[in-house]
């Protein structure tokens, strides 16, 4: 008989083959193993590809090379056996006696050596005494003249001339080769060298199935190559990059030569190239690149091959052993989610003896453990849950402890709320805050919590200052203090009545200030034993409050008297200064009228010198009484006392009393004062006597500290607000004195104050006259250029209920 779980198992194992045939992770098994099959068979046939390249192209590139080099040696061996040759001629001195010698000689070397056709053999002044040749007549003592010829000069220079090459018949290419002897007296043997040795040579070098070889000369130019024609046409070859390698550089190291370059066609070719001694010449042999890769495009075939059949194979191999791996896996990811849905008795049964049964067995015994610990968890949670509602009490507290103390600045309020929640939060009994007394040195009790009133007044009547209570311990060591066991401190009457009230156990916290010990929080507790960690952090954290509490109902007190002192200096001030302004000006109107009546001749006739003294009187009694009414004017402002009459006004109208009334003093400085009101102002609402005011002082201020240039003075209209702009070409203000300009008694230098004169308080009346109009006044201004003050004002100013002044 079948078991149930056996059959569970079955149809377990029988789902998990039929999902795992379909499943993602199936198809990414097998790509992935493909992939990794791929990967690897196109790495090695790369591999194998690039090495076989390398391998191929140095093998083809050291082939030519040698080649080049086995004809350049063939090449330089039949140039130097020519000279060896030419060089039996040259050994006798020159003399008309040996003319026949010398005949001799000459025949018997064009017999010996077939390329030479023609020797001629110039005497030591250049001039011909012997000709013999295979292709004209022969000739002796013809006596041309060839000494400004290179083959006659180069050689007595250098004992060897070589001459570029020439052809004949427009068919094979010649070259002169002169030769001097040991004494000059022996002249110099000229012969005509037929190069076609060189054709056969290169014609030899046979390298793959269309390679070829060529020789340049030193300049250059095509000196052989298998097609004729291309020598016949006397190719240059001079711009080709291998052959300008060559020639600028002939002793690079094999590696930093160019190995790939074009052929006369314009195809990439493999180079190759070897030097010719002693003439300069060179040898190339090259292969065109695409038989050269023929090897590689071979082994491109075979390896695409080997690819598809590696594929095929990993194809095969991936789709068997994803069937064996993820047949296993399928069948715990289901028993997963069955454990997971909470079926706890339910497990999972693989045999692959491997570490598939391994974790199989692993989430059995997990579902086993989940299953016993399951019953212990809804315990574990209320715990956890009754600890955090005890943390989120804790924060609760701790919060309108907080709120408390910077909402209040009742400082006994304050004391009681912190240690009331200090016994709270603590679980303990009883708890009190001292505040120490620094002229007596002694503690206050100020808060406490718990406590009976009997036992309150006892130890009040006890003095708790730095002695050896525990108040005092804390105080001195700036530490925590706490007796787990009262019973285990030193007799004191304060241990006494705490023992007497049934307290065991006591905490003291000291409240440290910035620079000093400004009290000590206490807890008591009826039971013995040290207190926690975390109790005592807490506590701490009290006592943080406690000192912010008492420093702040300090700061509160100070603040207060000094605002009280203030206050009061402020009104006495304010008061002197009305009482002052109206004391100075009733004597200073009188001087004034009096001053005046004296100049208009009531008293009599005036001398001139009187009435220059009197005129000077009047104008610094004027100036006097402005300071006088500003002054006067800044303490209505700060008093509160200054309002504004507000009516309708017209914007061109207080232009123009402004213009006219500073008209005489920009005539007197000589300087041009001008006007722009824009056209179509509507009519203003504001005092319109203040704001004269304030454009006075603007204008004024201008033309006094402008000694050249134009003060101007413009009015237009921005939306709903009305700017009025004052500028002058002055000296200008730096930009780290513009803002102190308008505070009271402040100028931008003491010299100019003396030389201009002034109190410093025009701007910071306008300022504030601006203001009340709710406007605003800014200053731009660049330092040898100008100033420009622009006043912006609502059109309309809204009217408040004040007093007229």
């Amino acid at each position: 008989m079948t078991h149930p779980t056996d059959r569970s198992t079955v149809f377990t194992i029988t789902e998990a083959i039929r999902r795992a045939a379909r499943s993602p992770l199936f198809r990414k098994y097998v790509a992935l193993f493909l992939a990794v099959v791929s990967a690897v068979l196109l790495f090695n046939a790369l591999f194998m590809v690039w090495f076989s390249y390398q391998e191929t192209r140095a093998g083809l590139i050291k082939l030519q090379r040698e080649q080049a080099e086995s004809a350049a040696s063939k090449i330089g061996q039949f140039v130097r056996e020519i000279e060896n040759q030419l060089g039996w001629t040259t050994q006798l001195p020159w003399s008309t006696a040996a003319i026949e010698q010398r005949r001799f000689d000459g025949l018997r070397l064009l017999r010996q050596v077939p390329a030479i056709t023609e020797l001629v053999q110039l005497d030591g002044k250049g001039l011909e005494q012997l000709r013999v040749s295979r292709l004209s007549m022969d000739a002796v003592g013809t006596l041309t003249d060839n000494s400004k010829e290179l083959k006659f000069t180069s050689a007595l220079a250098n004992k060897i001339f070589y001459s570029p090459i020439y052809f004949r018949r427009e068919s094979e290419p010649y070259m002169t080769l002169s030769m001097a002897g040991a004494r000059r007296d022996a002249g110099v043997s000229v012969a005509e060298v037929n190069l076609k040795f060189i054709w056969d040579v290169v014609s030899q070098i046979k390298v793959g199935q269309t390679g070829q070889a060529f020789v340049v000369d030193a300049e250059g130019r095509l000196l052989a190559h298998p097609d004729i024609s291309l020598v016949l046409r006397k190719t240059d070859l001079s711009k080709f990059e291998q052959v300008i390698s060559a020639r600028q550089r002939p002793n690079l190291p094999d590696q930093e030569r160019i190995q790939v370059g074009r052929d006369v066609r314009g195809e990439r070719v493999l180079t190759a190239h070897a030097g010719i001694t002693p003439t300069g010449w060179l040898v190339f042999v090259e292969l065109p690149e695409y038989e050269a890769n023929a090897p590689l495009r071979a082994a491109l075939a075979r390896s695409a091959l080997l690819l598809l059949g590696g594929l095929s194979l990993a194809g095969l191999a991936g789709l068997f052993l994803a069937r064996r791996m993820l047949v296993p896996i399928e069948a715990m990811r289901a028993g997963a989610m069955r454990i997971g849905s909470g079926d706890l008795d339910h497990r999972i049964t693989i045999k692959t003896n491997d570490e598939l049964q391994e974790l199989a067995d692993g989430f059995n015994d997990m579902a086993g453990r989940l299953s016993e610990s399951y019953t212990d968890l809804e315990g574990k949670i209320e715990i956890r849950t009754r600890e955090l509602a005890q943390s989120i009490a804790d924060l609760r507290t701790l919060g309108e402890v907080s709120q408390s103390v910077n909402s209040s600045l009742n400082m006994d309020d304050v004391l009681s709320t912190i240690v009331a929640k200090a016994v709270q939060l603590s679980r303990t009994d009883a708890g009190s805050i001292y505040v120490l007394d620094h002229p007596g040195n002694t503690f206050t009790l100020r808060a406490n919590f718990g406590m009976t009133e009997r036992l309150i007044a006892e130890i009040g009547r006890q003095q708790s200052g730095m002695g050896l209570t525990m108040i005092g311990r804390a105080a001195r060591s700036r530490q925590v203090v706490q007796v787990a066991d009262l019973l285990t401190e030193p007799d004191n009457p304060v241990q006494a009545l705490l023992l007497t009230s049934g307290f065991k156990a006591v905490l003291a916290v000291p409240l440290i200030g910035v620079d000093s010990v400004v009290g000590c929080l206490i807890v008591r507790r009826k039971q013995t034993g040290e207190f926690a960690p975390q109790v005592v952090d807490l506590m701490q954290t009290f006592a943080a409050q406690s000192t912010l509490a008492l420093q702040n109902a300090r700061l509160f007190r100070e603040i207060q008297e000094k605002g009280r002192q203030l206050e009061i200096a402020s009104e006495h001030k304010s008061q002197f200064l009305a009482n002052m302004s109206h004391e100075l000006r009733t004597p200073l109107n009188a001087i004034l009228g009096y001053t005046e009546l004296i100049i208009d001749g009531v008293y009599g006739a005036v001398p001139e010198k009187s009435r220059q003294v009197l005129d000077r009187v009047q104008v610094n009694g004027k100036h006097l009484l402005s300071l006088i009414n500003d002054v006067l004017d800044l303490t209505k402002i700060e008093a509160g006392q200054l309002s504004l009459s507000l009516a309708d006004y017209q914007v061109g109208s207080l232009i123009d009393g402004v213009i006219s009334a500073t008209g005489s003093l920009a005539q007197t400085k000589g300087l041009e004062l001008r006007a722009s009101v824009e056209p179509g102002l509507p009519t203003a609402f504001g005092d319109e006597r203040r704001l004269k005011q304030v454009m006075l002082n603007l204008v004024g201020n201008a033309l006094k500290f402008t000694d050249k240039g134009h003060v101007e003075v413009a009015a237009l209209k921005d939306g709903d607000t009305l700017r009025l702009r004052v500028s002058d070409t002055g000296p200008g203000i730096a930009a780290r004195d513009q803002a102190k300009v308008f505070e009271e008694f402040q100028q931008v230098d003491t010299s100019s104050t003396k030389e201009k004169g002034g109190s410093g308080l025009g701007l910071a009346i306008t300022k504030r006259i601006v203001e009340m109009h709710g406007g605003t006044v800014g200053l731009t201004s660049e330092v040898g250029v100008g100033s420009v003050f622009t006043v912006t004002l609502p059109i309309r100013v809204a009217a408040k209920k004040v007093p007229h002044d």
